[in-house]
């Protein structure tokens, strides 16, 4: 996970399984992943050595894996520097190095030239350590799209994202056999007919073209459903696609079901998922909002209710 608090809710929850925080570490949390047992990726000699002194004080022994930067250019160790550095990290008291670890520039690798040479420098400074007597037990690199094309990349694990919600992260990989695991849906609130050149919501974006019946949803940008749909957007109400009028407004959105048949207030709005063999995945929303669909799918706001699925 990509922080603490996501940690320590797993903790809570009951996870006693190896937790690994991917971005860094604050000096003020030290405290809470060593009493947690959580793995924090560094980068740093001072990240490490408020790691050490802590591991002093607690007499406890501190896993960390380490981050290096070939090629992305946002955190990370570079190459030229980092066999230095983890000699230095390694040697200090308290502190385990169980990872090293890299982050590929190109989330879809759709070249493969920039895989192998990312690869290629991770591999030299692996081997680097090798030659200095140390040994790191979890190496690791690969995203979905190298999991799915490129096994030099797995490593000791891999890190899967975009296709654990089921979406292939590149449009040549259709052959991973991927299904869509997450629906969002919400309600009908209210239903109006209006005649033609009504506004409809802020800043009259929107008027009617003919007598309309607009339907309000119970979802706004508030819960992750992009203003950047407003006018754009489309949802499926009975079956049928249809489209978001007007801006989506923090609690509440509109879309006009004219041509949706019979509609009633309390009937369910498909926002991602499908309905009568009508599809309106995640990767169309992003499409239709002028982005991509990992910002679609990890939008979906803490207030949405979740319900679990098995099988």
């Amino acid at each position: 996970m990509a922080h603490l608090e996501e940690a320590l809710e797993l903790r809570n929850a009951g996870l006693s399984c190896p937790l690994v925080l991917l971005f860094g570490l604050e000096p003020s949390a030290v405290a809470e992943v060593v009493h947690h047992n959580l793995t924090p990726v560094i980068w740093s000699v001072p990240q490490a050595e408020v790691l050490s002194a802590e591991a002093s004080r607690t007499g406890r022994r501190i896993p960390v894996h380490i981050k290096l930067d070939t090629g992305m250019g946002r955190v990370g160790l570079l190459p030229e520097a980092a066999v230095g550095t983890i000699l230095q990290i390694s040697g200090l008291p308290g502190i385990a190095v169980e990872g090293l670890s890299s982050h590929f520039s190109d989330a879809e690798l759709e070249n493969p030239a920039v895989v192998q040479d990312q690869v290629g420098v991770f591999t030299r400074v692996s081997e680097g350590l090798a030659k200095e007597g140390v040994s790191i037990p979890l190496k690791h690199m690969a995203n979905s799209a190298a999991v799915i094309r490129f096994p030099t990349a797995h490593f000791d694990m891999v890190r899967p994202g975009l296709m654990l919600f089921g979406y292939n992260p590149a449009p040549a990989l259709e052959e991973a056999g991927l299904r869509p695991a997450m629906r969002v849906s919400t309600r009908v609130i209210a239903i109006k007919r209006v005649s033609p050149g009504t506004p409809i919501s802020y800043g009259r974006t929107y008027r009617t073209s003919r007598e309309s019946l607009i339907a309000t949803l119970s979802v706004g940008y508030a819960d992750g459903f992009s203003r950047a749909l407003s006018n754009k957007g489309r949802v499926l109400v009975g079956g049928t696609e249809v489209p978001v009028v007007g801006r989506v407004c923090m609690d509440l959105t509109m879309v006009d079901v004219t041509e949706a048949g019979p509609v009633q207030v309390g009937d369910e709005a498909i926002l991602i998922g499908e309905s009568e063999n009508t599809k309106l995945w995640a990767d169309r929303v992003a499409e239709l909002a002028g982005t991509i669909p990992y910002e679609i799918l990890t939008s979906v706001g803490r207030r949405v209710r979740r319900v679990y699925h098995e099988g």
